[in-house]
C-alpha cells in the first residue's frame, strides 16, 4: 500500500488569497517551509515506531534546524525578533506541521512562549526571546489535581519575601514538554489571592517532574511538575499581580485555533493517504469501483475538513485583532476542528481496512493523537458549554458578547 501524500498546500492554495495581508512571497515561503520540514524528517524521522525519548530529541532538532534555516519564525513580528510577515500565517504553518505529525506542532512560532513577548518585562523578553527564536521551548502549567476546569481555584501559591521576590510551592499535573522545555509559563495565586502568571527557568532548584505515558501525542515528555519554594523575582512575573485570568484567556482565544489548525492537517494527510491508496488500488485491478459510501466519504470528510479550517483561520483572525468574539470563536473553533478532525480520520480509515491498523501506521498514529487533542486545552464539553453560557446570558447582540468570566468556567486541563 502507497502512503504518498500531495502535500499541505494543495489543501491551503484555494484559502490562502483570502487571507488578509497574505503575498505570494507569504505563499511562496509557506511552500519552502513545507519543503524544508520535509527534508528534515527525512533526516529524522519522528513516526509511531521512534522510542518517544528519541522521538523528542529529533523534535527539537527539527525546531532548532527550522530556526537556523531561518523559518521558526515567519509569523512571528519582528518586535520580537522574528521575521515580521503576516501574523495569520501561523494558522497555516500550524496545518502544515500538522499535516506531516501531530507532535510537530510545536516546531514554528513561540508557542505559549507568546505570553512571554506580549506580557513579560524588558528583562524577560531579553532574556527568553532569543532562545525561544533559537529553538528553545516554553511550556505552560496551568491544571492540577482538582481539574483544569477551576483554575481560579488553584493551589500553588507564592509566598513573599523581605527582598521582594516570591517563592512558589505546589503541584501541576497533566503538563506538556515536562523535561522538554527551557522555560515554563506557570499560574498560581499571589501572596494577595489572586491569580498572577509568572516565568520560571526550567533548571530552577526546586523544581521536580514525574513523567506519565500518554495514550496520544507522545512526542513530548508529559507528567507532574511539582514546585517547592521556586524563587520568582518581580521582574518574572507576566503583566501586573491578579492579571493572571485576563492572560489566560487571550492566550488561549489565540492559541485554541492553531490547535485546530494542526488537527485539521493531519485529517487532510490522512484524506489524502486514503484517496491515493484507493486510487492505486483500483489501477492495479484490487477493485473495480468504489462504492457510494466511499465516495459519500471522500467527498463529505472533505468539505468538513475544508470549512473546519476556515472556521480556525477566522477565530485567529479574531484574536488577532482583540475582537471581542475572539473567546467564543476560540473554544468553538478547537472543539469544533479536532472534533471533526478525529471524526474524519474515523471514517476514512474503514476504506483502507486492515491494512491501516499495523504497529506503527501513521493513520493509527493519527487518531491516537487527534484522540488526546480532544482533552488538550480545553475538554470540549467545556469548550461548547463556555460558549452556549456566554451566547445565552449576552445582554448585546451577538457581534457585541461580554466574554468576562467565559474562561472561569473551563480552562486547560492537559496543554498540548
Amino acid at each position: 500500500m502507497s502512503w504518498d501524500t500531495d502535500g499541505a498546500m494543495r489543501w491551503l492554495a484555494p484559502i490562502l488569497p483570502g487571507m488578509p495581508g497574505v503575498m505570494e512571497l507569504d505563499v511562496a515561503r509557506l511552500r519552502r517551509f513545507e519543503v524544508t520540514l520535509g527534508c528534515l524528517l527525512a533526516k529524522y524521522p519522528v513516526d509511531a515506531g521512534v522510542p518517544q525519548g528519541e522521538r523528542s530529541v529529533r523534535l527539537a532538532q527539527i525546531r532548532r534546524d527550522l530556526a537556523a534555516f531561518g523559518q521558526l519564525a515567519d509569523a512571528v513580528p519582528a518586535a520580537d525578533g522574528g521575521v515580521g510577515r503576516p501574523p495569520v500565517l501561523q494558522g497555516p504553518l500550524q496545518f502544515v506541521c500538522g499535516y506531516h505529525d501531530i507532535d510537530l506542532r510545536d516546531s514554528t512560532g513561540l508557542g505559549h512562549g507568546r505570553l512571554i513577548a506580549r506580557h513579560g518585562s524588558e528583562p524577560t523578553r531579553a532574556r527568553w526571546l532569543p532562545r525561544l527564536l533559537a529553538g528553545d521551548l516554553a511550556g505552560i502549567a496551568i491544571t492540577e489535581a482538582h481539574g483544569g476546569s477551576q483554575v481560579h481555584a488553584t493551589t500553588t501559591a507564592a509566598t513573599a519575601h523581605d527582598d521582594g521576590g516570591w517563592t512558589l510551592t505546589g503541584t501541576k499535573t497533566w503538563i506538556s514538554r515536562l523535561r522538554e522545555a527551557a522555560v515554563f509559563i506557570v499560574f498560581f495565586a499571589d501572596p494577595a489571592g489572586r491569580l498572577t502568571a509568572g516565568v520560571v527557568d526550567a533548571a530552577s532548584d526546586g523544581l521536580h517532574r514525574r513523567v506519565s505515558v500518554p495514550a496520544g501525542l507522545s512526542g513530548w515528555a508529559w507528567g507532574e511538575l511539582r514546585l517547592e519554594q521556586v524563587r520568582l523575582r518581580p521582574c518574572d512575573v507576566l503583566g501586573r499581580p491578579g492579571d493572571g485570568m485576563d492572560l489566560l484567556r487571550e492566550h488561549f482565544a489565540y492559541y485554541r485555533p492553531l490547535v485546530a489548525a494542526t488537527a485539521l492537517g493531519a485529517a487532510a494527510n490522512v484524506h489524502d493517504r486514503v484517496t491515493r491508496h484507493l486510487r492505486s488500488r483500483r489501477r492495479a485491478g484490487a477493485i473495480l469501483d468504489l462504492r457510494d459510501n466511499a465516495l459519500i466519504t471522500l467527498g463529505s470528510t472533505h468539505a468538513q475538513i475544508n470549512a473546519a479550517v476556515l472556521a480556525a483561520f477566522a477565530a485567529q483572525r479574531l484574536a488577532l485583532a482583540g475582537d471581542q468574539r475572539a473567546e467564543v470563536w476560540g473554544c468553538g473553533a478547537k472543539a469544533h476542528g479536532v472534533d471533526t478532525a478525529h471524526a474524519a480520520v474515523s471514517d476514512l480509515a474503514l476504506l483502507v481496512g486492515a491494512a491501516g491498523f499495523t504497529a506503527g501506521s501513521p493513520l493509527v498514529k493519527a487518531i491516537g493523537d487527534l484522540a488526546a487533542l480532544r482533552y488538550a486545552d480545553g475538554i470540549h464539553d467545556s469548550l461548547y458549554r463556555a460558549a452556549g453560557r456566554a451566547l445565552t446570558t449576552a445582554t448585546a447582540a451577538p457581534s457585541m458578547i461580554p466574554l468576562h468570566g467565559l474562561c472561569r468556567q473551563e480552562s486547560s486541563r492537559l496543554h498540548a
